[in-house]
């Protein structure tokens, strides 16, 4: 579904684009490509599209909170990552044309911006250097997703679930300050994130309150005491 045409003069839309591959251009091709996204708001818990869709189109999320899934066959919803103010999924499916190999839902009302394929190979055409640049970012993201796996591999259920509430703090947060974080999820669907059981997640979360690196404060809502603390745990130091 396409919204309605960006203003060119929005400068919200080049400021987000920096953060993704395109921030590598100049500034008179960021404007060019800031013009050929469209917006989209969605509201909270509303399929944005299901696993096996045409694969046309790239999202970068302007605002709210959205998460990636897979639906086993027996019929479960299996959280594959969150998505934020800043983030971007879409990139292979737009590069390929191939179905979207995951489903994406709102966790809360998001506002989306949303650029497809035949406008983003047009753009391509016209900026070949831009490859090169995405190729590099797309060898990043493999070995990211290398490393990840690695570190899955090595992690206790305490660094899984101490890397995952580090990934919720707002960006700019000192490394000494106290900040809170609240779930965009369940607790059930925050496990299957960190592919740990219910029950390793809510021991993983009392030993890190037993230590007082956090305190809850209520229903998915966590207090951080020391950011530097909690990365610690993370990278089981």
């Amino acid at each position: 579904m396409k919204g309605p045409a960006i203003s060119p003069s929005d400068a919200t839309v080049a400021e987000l684009l920096r953060g993704t591959p395109f921030g590598t251009l100049g500034e008179a091709a960021l404007a060019d490509v800031a013009r050929l996204f469209v917006r989209r708001r969605v509201a909270r818990g509303a399929l944005v599209f299901l696993e096996g869709d045409a694969g046309d189109r790239f999202f970068l999320v302007a605002a709210g909170r959205l998460k990636a899934f897979r639906r086993t066959a027996s019929a479960r919803d299996i959280t594959v990552f969150t998505l934020g103010r800043g983030e971007f999924f879409g990139f292979l499916p737009l590069l390929d044309g191939a179905p979207f190999p995951v489903s994406v839902a709102a966790l809360t009302a998001a506002e989306l911006l949303i650029l497809h394929r035949s406008e983003f190979l047009h753009f391509v055409h016209d900026n070949p250097p831009f490859c090169v640049a995405l190729g590099a970012h797309l060898a990043r993201r493999l070995r990211g997703c290398l490393d990840q796996v690695e570190s899955l591999g090595r992690q206790g259920a305490a660094s899984r679930v101490a890397h995952g509430l580090v990934s919720l703090i707002p960006s700019g947060a000192a490394p000494g300050d106290a900040v809170e974080v609240t779930l965009p999820f369940t607790q059930v669907e925050f496990a299957q994130l960190l592919h740990i059981t219910p029950e390793n997640l809510s021991r993983a979360l009392t030993r890190l309150r037993r230590h007082a690196v956090i305190e809850r404060l209520g229903r998915g809502r966590f207090r951080i005491a020391d950011v530097a603390a909690l990365v610690d745990v993370a990278e089981g130091r």
